[in-house]
C-alpha cells in the first residue's frame, strides 16, 4: 500500500518557541489516522505545514507522492476543515461556493448541491451573522466539493449540535472511507470515531509520542489491577499508564496485550484482575498522558 503522508524529524519554531520537534510518522493510503494533542501542541501548525501554507524549519514532508513547494498545487488534492472557518462576510454560503469553485479543477456542483442538502444549509445563508454551526457545515463542504484525495480535518465537528455531529461522524466520515480517502483528524471527541478511525497518533511535547492501530487498542487494551508488594518500587512499562487506585492495589492502563504482560512479569505485584478497556476509553488515556505505546 502506498503512504499518502510521510514526516520525518519535522521542526517548526515561532521565535523563541518550538512547536514541533521533530514529528515523524507515516500514514498509509485509505486510512482513517486521529490524531490526538492538547490544546497547543502543534496540531494546527502541523495542518498547515501539510497544506503547503507553513514551510517546516527542517525535516522532510510528503503529501500524496510529493514533497510541498509553496505553489499550491497540493491544496486542489486536499479537502481541509479548519477549527474556526473564516469567508467572507459580505457572501452568502452559495457565492462561496462559486468562488471557491474556480480554484478547483475538479469542483463538482451537483456534489456541493448534495452535501448543502444532507447538511441543511440554505445557500442564502450570509456569512456574517452565520453560527458556528452553520460556517462549520460550509466549510466541510468547501472541503469535499472536489472530491480530493486527502481530507485534513482540524476538530471539523466544532459548534454542530449532536445530530448533525452524528450525521458528520457517522456517515459522512464513514463514506470517504469507504472510498478509499486518506483522513486526518483531530478531534476533541475523538471517543466518538472509534468506530471509523484505523490508527491513532498521540502529538505530545513537539513529537508524535505515540502511533497505535485502533485494533490493537481494541484486541489488547485493559485495565491491570495488582497488590503490590513495594508500593515504592512501583513497576514503569513502555505502553501503560498509572490510573488513580488505592493502596495496597494499584492500577493501570495497558494499551497492548505486550504492555500487560510486560505489567505482569514485572516483579514486585500480583495481579488481581486484567479487565478488557473500551476503545473509547483508551483514546481519552492516550490523550491525557501522552504515552510513549
Amino acid at each position: 500500500m502506498s503512504t499518502a503522508i510521510r514526516l520525518e524529524g519535522v521542526r517548526r519554531s515561532f521565535g523563541r518557541r518550538e512547536v514541533l520537534r521533530g514529528v515523524t510518522a507515516s500514514a498509509e493510503t485509505g486510512k482513517v489516522v486521529g490524531l490526538l494533542g492538547r490544546n497547543g501542541e502543534g496540531k494546527s501548525t502541523l495542518f498547515k505545514i501539510l497544506l503547503d501554507l507553513l514551510e517546516p524549519d527542517s525535516g522532510v514532508v510528503e503529501v500524496l507522492g510529493r514533497r510541498p513547494d509553496g505553489s499550491g498545487e497540493l491544496r486542489k488534492r486536499i479537502g481541509y476543515v479548519p477549527e474556526r472557518p473564516v469567508f467572507h462576510d459580505f457572501l452568502n454560503a452559495g457565492e462561496v461556493l462559486e468562488w471557491r469553485a474556480r480554484f478547483f479543477p475538479d469542483w463538482d456542483a451537483p456534489r456541493a448541491d448534495s452535501l448543502m442538502g444532507r447538511l441543511k444549509l440554505d445557500p442564502a445563508t450570509k456569512v456574517k451573522g452565520a453560527s458556528k454551526g452553520q460556517l462549520a457545515k460550509l466549510a466541510w463542504v468547501c472541503a469535499a466539493a472536489h472530491d480530493p484525495d486527502l481530507f485534513l480535518l482540524d476538530e471539523p465537528t466544532s459548534g454542530l449540535d449532536a445530530l448533525v455531529r452524528e450525521e458528520v461522524l457517522g456517515e459522512l466520515i464513514g463514506e470517504l472511507h469507504s472510498g478509499g480517502k486518506t483522513i486526518l483528524i483531530a478531534n476533541h471527541r475523538m471517543e466518538e470515531l472509534a468506530g471509523v478511525i484505523d490508527e491513532v497518533w498521540v502529538l505530545a511535547g513537539g513529537v508524535v509520542s505515540a502511533a497505535v492501530s485502533v485494533d490493537s487498542l481494541r484486541a489488547g487494551a485493559c485495565k491491570v489491577t495488582a497488590r503490590l508488594h513495594d508500593w515504592s518500587s512501583r513497576p514503569s512499562v513502555p505502553g501503560a499508564v498509572p490510573l488513580p487506585s488505592e493502596r495496597p492495589l494499584a492500577a493501570w492502563a495497558a494499551f497492548t496485550r505486550e504492555a500487560a504482560e510486560a505489567l505482569a512479569g514485572s516483579g514486585g505485584l500480583d495481579v488481581v484482575e486484567r479487565k478488557p478497556l473500551p476503545v473509547d476509553e483508551a483514546m481519552k488515556l492516550l490523550l491525557r498522558d501522552g504515552a510513549d505505546v
